[in-house]
């Protein structure tokens, strides 16, 4: 039987479910990683090397077997002469932790944990607590207990001592510590049990990647799929035993917008509201339709820039002079060398100049807009004239219609295959804006260069053009829907 790790036992807690399933998970049952995933890890693993360099006189347990790296920590623990310990292995029982930092402190342990989050909150005093709790079960005495969080004021070139900020919870981990340990005898029967103990659905269960294999499987147009579901109206289904859209009686209170899924799901059938026209015919010909692309990491890519600032990196403008008839295109990819948002920003400017709608898809291009504002005051008056020109395609979806394959969502992801399935980003190298980031990171960091970065690029534009495309295509859809409707 495996061990019980942090990540199973906090999940545990939650649900005794998913800690079983977590607990026993194969390897070859974990999801490929692919470029954006690999990036976040190998920015987490970075921040980890730079809290090491804060104390050099540290010794890292580099052993990954979990038996032999226990050994390793509990000889590094007994000798007087080690006053910090990087990624020591603590276990009791069934229970395993790997302590990011424990540096010796008043006759007792200072356990560090190093996170590359810049905002402090509960979750992270849970994952402290945990630790804390291994830690003094196993008897070594924790006298002080810490979050290392990254600092919002560091700057691209500064020592890393800056790079981080100390905020002591002693108190709540351990408080939270002697909690966690009333819960252990329950927590190890039910993970360990033979088989997998049966589910109880809550309205938690909507945002557990397990969702499909567990309460939700075999359930068409689950209930969560509806919008905005409230936890009073999901108890008032559960109790009547209701769990499919299809199920809910006539007579169920749901507001406007719920009300309008359910008619859809019902009758398997798109709903058009009267407004439908109107929203769909909002724009002003010739109309632009622009898609950004961002990039955002924990270590600044460029001088004078804080952790975690998005960066808007490339657009993709299609100018279209009526629904579905393309024009020009117009396209833009920052040197990934410097930063380039004045550049971007002139340029975007000048491809957009005119007086015609600007088709966006949710409110992320105006906030990338209103982010260049603030950086650029003298460009605010072009700029802003920019905003007030911008049409939401997806709040026309959103005010406007229903189709039974949104599965209670409408970000684009959802209504392009809905409305438009044979517009498919299939066989692109970059297909999705968390790689596409992560891709344009790399090259920021030296990692691509010559021929390789020619082909990212490349990649990249090819990605960002055929999301504008693909707006084009769904307001055209848009457009022949309301047309149907309206004779």
């Amino acid at each position: 039987m495996k061990k019980i790790t942090k990540l199973v036992f906090l999940n545990a807690i939650a649900c005794p479910t998913l800690g079983w399933l977590l607990r026993n998970l194969d390897e070859a049952d974990l999801p490929e990683v692919d470029l954006a995933e690999q990036f976040r890890m190998e920015q987490g693993i970075e921040i980890g090397k730079r809290a090491r360099k804060l104390y050099p006189d540290g010794i890292l347990v580099r052993e990954r077997d979990t038996n032999q790296a226990i050994s390793k920590t509990l000889e590094l623990l007994a000798d007087k002469n080690v006053n910090v310990i990087f990624e020591g292995a603590i276990g009791f029982g069934n229970y395993i932790a790997r302590a990011d930092i424990l540096k010796r402190y008043r006759d007792g342990w200072h356990l560090i944990e190093v996170k590359s989050n810049v905002n402090d909150d509960a979750e992270l005093v849970d994952d402290l607590a945990y630790t804390t709790m291994v830690c003094l079960k196993a008897g070594i005495n924790i006298t002080k207990a810490s979050l290392l969080l990254i600092s919002k004021d560091y700057r691209l070139g500064m020592d890393d001592t800056n790079l981080f900020v100390e905020i002591d919870h002693t108190f709540e981990a351990s408080v939270k510590a002697e909690e966690f340990f009333m819960q252990i005898d329950e927590i190890d029967e039910t993970t360990g049990a033979v088989e997998k103990p049966a589910p109880e659905i809550m309205l938690e269960c909507k945002k557990c990647e397990f969702f499909r294999d567990c309460v939700g499987k075999g359930v068409d147009n689950h209930i969560f799929e509806i919008p905005r579901l409230s936890a009073k109206k999901f108890e008032q289904l559960k109790e009547m035993d209701i769990f499919s859209i299809a199920d809910i009686p006539d007579n169920f209170p749901l507001t406007s917008i719920q009300k309008r899924m359910y008619k859809s799901v019902k009758s398997k059938q798109p709903i058009i509201e009267n407004n439908f026209w109107d929203l769909v015919n909002s724009v002003k010909w010739p109309a632009y339709y622009l898609d950004f692309e961002t990039v955002m990491t924990v270590i600044p890519l460029y001088p004078d820039i804080a952790p975690y600032t998005q960066i808007p990196t490339q657009y993709s403008i299609h100018k279209c002079s009526d629904f579905g008839k393309v024009e020009k295109h117009f396209e833009y990819l920052a040197d990934p060398s410097r930063d380039c948002r004045r550049e971007l920003a002139l340029n975007l400017i000048k491809d957009l100049e005119g007086n015609g709608s600007i088709i966006c898809y949710s409110n992320f291009e105006k906030t990338v807009i209103n982010g260049l504002i603030k950086l650029f005051p003298d460009l605010s008056n072009k700029l802003s004239a920019l905003i007030d020109r911008i049409v939401d395609l997806e709040k026309i979806i959103r005010e406007g219609m229903y189709h039974p394959e949104f599965h209670g969502k409408t970000s684009i992801k959802m209504t392009l295959p809905a409305l438009v399935p044979d517009m498919t980003y299939q066989g692109l190298e970059i297909a999705n804006g968390d790689n596409a980031m992560a891709a344009f990171a790399y090259m920021a960091m030296g990692r691509f260069s010559g021929n390789e970065a020619d082909k990212i690029k490349k990649a990249l534009l090819e990605y960002c053009k055929q999301d504008t495309l693909a707006m084009v295509r769904l307001h055209e859809k848009l457009m022949l829907l309301a047309k149907q409707t309206a004779s």
